[in-house]
């Protein structure tokens, strides 16, 4: 009796913790974490990695290990992150590839998804940087190729200022997103080592 006794007491025993351990689960939504499917279990690390990487000026690099990863888990919630990330990275300056068609392209991609996200609201800002810095980049050359050489005329000179101030003025408002670009990827980036 007393060892039957043992076996029934270890065997409750193990049935509380596996209860508890479900109980958590159930409590937080998620299963355990052995038991999580691979993307949800890889994300954290992939995400860190890729941080690291940019955070290192390696923003090429921490493209591709995002691209791959979406590649591996396409369809899953992760891999959906993946788009907002790699945009990220596409608008930092430092990035030598750098494209504001591919950043509006993967946020477009990202805010358009029906499903869950994380970055809804910083996605949707930055879209609308990304916008505002294309229309600045099409208009710029075409403000400075219209601009005509000084003259002594005071109508010239007028259109010259009108002109200038223009140029002034796009050349502020591209600073300004630059700069707002700038204070939310060193929000987003975790601070180097």
């Amino acid at each position: 009796m007393t060892t039957n006794r043992r076996v029934w007491r270890r065997a409750s025993g193990i049935v509380a913790v596996i209860a508890v351990a479900l109980a958590n689960a159930c409590g937080t939504g998620r299963p355990p974490p052995l038991l999580a499917p691979a993307p949800q279990r890889e994300w954290p690390t992939t995400l860190d990695e890729a941080q690291r990487l940019a955070s290192n000026s390696r923003l090429e690099a921490a493209d591709s290990v995002l691209a791959r990863f979406a590649t591996q888990y396409a369809g899953s919630r992760e891999a959906l992150e993946t788009a907002y990330w790699r945009a990220i990275f596409k608008l930092d300056p430092l990035n030598k590839s750098e494209s504001l068609a591919a950043a509006m392209s993967l946020l477009d991609a990202y805010l358009t998804e029906s499903r869950p996200r994380e970055h809804v609201v910083e996605a949707t800002t930055l879209r609308r940087f990304t916008a505002q810095m294309d229309a600045l980049a099409k208009v710029a050359p075409t403000v400075i190729a219209q601009r005509e050489p000084p003259s002594p005329t005071p109508a010239r000179a007028a259109d010259s200022g009108n002109a200038d101030a223009e140029i002034k003025r796009l050349k502020d408002e591209l600073a300004k997103a630059n700069a707002e670009l700038e204070r939310i990827r060193r929000r987003l980036l975790p601070p180097k080592d």
